[in-house]
């Protein structure tokens, strides 16, 4: 009698944190757009965890992630607010360009595409997702991002630009990559305007 209530009580504080946990009752952080180029979100508009950002034709839209960084989506771009907790800031990447400015050291920005888990700390790096060709590309622009695919079991800093084939097993290759001369330089121009 004694174990099977040892082992009920087990069950019921295994139950009670992983509610908990995704619950987030712990401190998280705030997701506010900042700029926004279209009409699909008004200044001051604030994003909830689960959430899918999108954004139209010819919108950019700049998103501040409390005091960790800042997200700039180009137009036709899609970002899941996967984990709000300061301690896990993780957002799911679809298809589109963002560009990520993550701003400080103390709390790690994850990304995770299709076929990676990517976390930034303190570097700026854009992705691009590719989802007709099954591709995303992973282009650091300021220190490496930690990147871990785990179909190919591998774990490494990524502190060139790749791309890679997200199919199973995913496949890497080296790419080149110019923010002025990239077919969408004027997103890139955007995000530097203030």
């Amino acid at each position: 009698m004694r174990s099977t209530n040892f082992t009920i009580l087990f069950i019921l504080c295994v139950f009670g944190l992983l509610v908990l946990n995704r619950l987030e009752l712990g401190a998280t952080e705030s997701v506010v757009v900042l700029r926004d180029t279209g009409s699909t979100y008004q200044i001051g508009h604030s994003f909830k965890r689960g959430e899918l950002i999108q954004t139209g034709k010819e919108e950019f839209m700049e998103i501040t992630v409390g005091s960790s960084a800042h997200i700039y989506l180009d137009e036709n771009t899609n970002l899941n607010l996967k984990s709000l907790s300061k301690n896990n800031l993780r957002f799911g990447f679809g298809h589109g360009r963002i560009l990520v400015r993550s701003t400080t050291n103390e709390f790690p920005l994850g990304i995770d595409t299709p076929t990676a888990q990517n976390t930034l700390t303190g570097t700026e790096a854009t992705f691009i997702g590719y989802d007709f060709k099954k591709m995303t590309s992973i282009i650091p622009l300021s220190g490496p991002i930690h990147t871990t695919i785990p179909l190919l079991n591998q774990t490494f800093d990524t502190t060139t630009p790749i791309t890679i084939h997200d199919v199973n097993p995913p496949t890497i290759e080296t790419i080149l990559f110019d923010q002025k001369t990239d077919v969408r330089a004027a997103f890139y121009r955007w995000t530097e305007q203030k």
